[in-house]
């Protein structure tokens, strides 16, 4: 196999493990398939060219042209965000769209089309500057750089914690390159051995796989080591403290329901918690609540933080002689930096460091460790003290519309909204001749089962493409597409609204509910004059049972031109609801501003590793390199003579010896007695030849096998009575390569 062949195939390992550092962010693993295929065909189009002897621009611009063509290819399969003016619009609309799925969804993210495209033209790219660095400028140990950048795409896009083994797998990539390029100098080495010879001495110099374990095994314990100690790779990651606090600084609170996805699939329905209240009625348990909406989905606004136990006031409500309850909570399983409540809460008993959002009655951990906080509902038990929010249909109808203090947020619809969905929400309401009518028209028209269908798989999509599928396409969702959809037309004909997370009453048991994992749910809450925020809900009652009752009215509305045949019954009870795809990331901060959507900090550590792990490969890749220039068989036969001499020297500094002074015989008698009387031999021999190159300078013709075989020997010679560390320390970091330095210290 040629060089140029090893080491093609090393960076096309280095890629496909690469590749693998992005499948946790996503549930659509077709990307890695596509992106294989376009790695193997750009390290084809690279073996190919450079065995025509075709210099590296050319390789590297055939490449990148292959790219270019490949990704337009691909997107033009792609049938998303198609845009009518021309395929390379159509690449860009993909682009976009893969960028707002990104900035607005919780990993895994829900298959997109431009996230395909993405991964994919970046991967293929990756490999394409790899393959530059490698083998058109042959650097193998700046290799690391392009493949380690696969890293920052979920740093940057997603802000999701990678773990360690992304590291893993971007080492062992490294690794791949770095065991080729060892190779491939002990091909160089060992150019000219017959077989005999080289069964004799071994298939391969037993050096090359020390290397290969010395430098790369070390790089992969720090890589490991590093992506135990570095900070969550998230959009929270600036500004974060240690321990528990109430000062200033952002903190960037997660997605509360980031695991749903992967709740709904589990075959158990565990427990996470169990209440016991005052009053025998159920309870919907809110974690946190979405008022923000835009072309990216349903988000959290910035709001400062207040700190409890007291919560202030609750917002529109003007009875004060509501009826008041008292609960107690025991959450058994279930981490989280949100604490689950009743609505409204007025008071709670609970134990850590807590800020409250005054616009939607939230309570969330300000603990400034993100660890600590992530975990901070967990084992906790606590009494919360809130009142019911429980007017009739004719209150409401009579209360109307009341104006939220964040109205500007709470009743916002984008001018860029697809004019289809306002049409359909004036549509469906054209009857209601109040706003508490036209709520309930637009409930019962999502809790019909003629017009939806409940379901935990609908059609992929975010935004607004989301949004679109679930009212006009499949009309198949779960909790969040039926929420999201409701508060938007709620919003449309003119009610303040918002999405709210959290839990189904759950089961009763005894005398206490339990409430499991699968009863997480998603909620619209709209606005009314003496009431504030009231619930209602939109999902079928198959998985929510009856809609309370203020929000019912005996008008059903008729089903529209776009409706479906009726749909089949959706799920038990016992199965959930999860949040759509156009979930946004949850963000909440403490106590004044939200943290930066870049995680400038995070990058800085990430470039500071590369450049860390490209600095401790960089001796051991110049040893490498120095090595293979030595034995080049291009060079005249007394350069190899003396090539082969200063591999000998700066072998024995490299374990930590001294070079002797004198002529050659001299110096390879002295370093002759510390070999064994075959590799001493050897030396002796070696040291003729390099008399007899700056003085007779007549060599035989099989001077290069004879000088790979002596080299090869007397290096074996030298390293074999070595301790382990010293041979580790002679590869990682070789004294020789610091030559210099070292005589400049002495001398000073």
């Amino acid at each position: 196999m040629k060089d140029t062949d090893r080491s093609a195939l090393a960076v096309a390992i280095a890629m496909v493990l690469a590749s693998f550092v992005l499948h946790p962010l996503t549930q659509d693993s077709s990307y890695l398939g596509l992106s294989w295929v376009l790695i193997v065909l750009l390290g084809v189009v690279s073996v190919v060219l450079r065995r025509l002897h075709a210099n590296s621009a050319v390789v590297f611009g055939a490449q990148l042209g292959v790219w270019a063509v490949a990704t337009l290819v691909i997107a033009a399969q792609l049938p998303a965000v198609r845009s009518e003016t021309g395929l390379f619009d159509h690449v860009g609309a993909l682009f976009g769209s893969a960028v707002g799925h990104m900035q607005t969804q919780s990993a895994p993210m829900t298959p997109n089309d431009g996230v395909k495209l993405l991964f994919v033209s970046c991967l293929a790219l990756i490999a394409v500057l790899t393959d530059l660095l490698v083998l058109g400028l042959r650097r193998p140990a700046l290799g690391l750089a392009p493949t380690a950048t696969v890293f920052l795409i979920p740093a940057l896009g997603l802000g999701q914690d990678t773990g360690i083994g992304p590291f893993l797998l971007i080492g062992f990539g490294y690794l791949a390159v770095l065991i080729a390029e060892g190779l491939n100098a002990n091909a160089r080495w060992t150019r000219g051995l017959s077989r005999d010879s080289a069964d004799e001495h071994g298939t391969a110099d037993p050096v090359v796989w020390r290397a290969a374990a010395y430098i790369g095994l070390p790089a992969l314990v720090l890589v490991t080591v590093l992506g135990m100690l570095l900070p969550t790779i998230s959009l929270g990651g600036f500004g974060f403290g240690n321990g528990p606090g109430n000062g200033g600084g952002p903190i960037q609170l997660a997605d509360p329901t980031l695991d749903l996805k992967r709740n709904l699939t589990e075959p158990r329905n565990r427990p996470v918690l169990e209440y016991r209240t005052d009053n025998n009625d159920p309870l919907y348990l809110r974690l946190a609540s979405l008022p923000a909406f835009s072309r990216a989905g349903w988000t959290n606004a910035q709001t400062p933080l207040q700190q409890g136990p007291d919560f202030p006031a609750v917002p529109g409500m003007a009875d004060t002689d509501t009826r008041q309850r008292s609960t107690r909570i025991t959450v058994t399983d279930f981490a989280s930096e949100y604490l689950p409540m009743p609505y409204a809460p007025r008071s709670v008993d609970v134990q850590g460091s807590w800020g409250i959002d005054p616009n939607s009655l939230v309570m969330v951990s300000s603990n400034r460790n993100p660890r600590a906080r992530a975990d901070a509902s967990n084992g906790l038990t606590y009494t919360v003290q809130s009142v019911d929010i429980d007017p009739t249909a004719a209150d409401l109808a009579a209360s109307g519309v009341g104006t939220p203090v964040d109205s500007e947020t709470t009743l916002a619809v984008p001018s860029d909204l697809p004019p289809r969905i306002t049409e359909l929400a004036k549509r469906i309401t054209a009857s209601g001749d109040t706003a508490s009518a036209k709520a309930a028209l637009l409930q019962a028209y999502f809790r019909s089962t003629k017009n939806f269908t409940y379901s935990t798989a609908p059609q992929p999509g975010s935004g607004y493409q989301a949004l679109t599928n679930f009212l006009f396409e499949d009309k198949k969702g779960y909790c969040e597409q039926f929420a999201a959809s409701m508060a938007l037309m709620a919003r449309i004909v003119g009610i303040p609204s918002r999405v709210a997370v959290g839990f189904l009453p759950g089961e009763r048991d005894g005398d206490h509910w339990t409430v499991s994992v699968k009863d997480m749910h998603a909620w619209p809450e709209l606005y009314f004059s003496g009431y504030g925020w009231v619930r209602y809900e939109p999902t079928p009652s198959s998985v929510t049972g009856t809609a309370p009752a203020w929000s019912v009215r005996g008008t059903t509305p008729s089903q529209s031109e776009s409706d479906s045949e009726p749909s089949t019954r959706a799920t038990t009870r016992s199965q959930p609801s999860a949040p759509a795809s156009n979930r946004a990331n949850e963000q909440q901060t403490a106590p004044v501003t939200q943290a930066p959507t870049h995680p400038l900090r995070n990058v800085l550590i990430g470039l500071a590793v590369l450049v860390g792990l490209a600095v401790l490969a960089a001796p051991a890749s110049i040893r490498i390199r120095r090595r293979g220039h030595r034995f080049d068989r291009d060079r005249e036969p007394s350069e190899q003579v003396e090539g082969a001499w200063s591999e000998v020297r700066d072998t024995v500094i490299d374990y930590g010896g001294s070079w002797p002074s004198g002529s050659p015989r001299t110096i390879g008698a002295q370093v002759g007695d510390r070999l064994e009387p075959s590799e001493s031999e050897a030396m002796g021999r070696l040291a003729v030849l390099v008399e007899r190159s700056r003085y007779a300078q007549t060599f035989d013709d099989d001077l290069d096998r004879e000088l790979s075989a002596m080299t090869s020997e007397i290096r074996r010679g030298l390293a074999e009575p070595q301790p382990w560390h010293r041979r580790m320390a002679a590869l990682l970091v070789p004294r020789s390569v610091f030559r210099g330095l070292l005589r400049f210290r002495r001398r000073t």
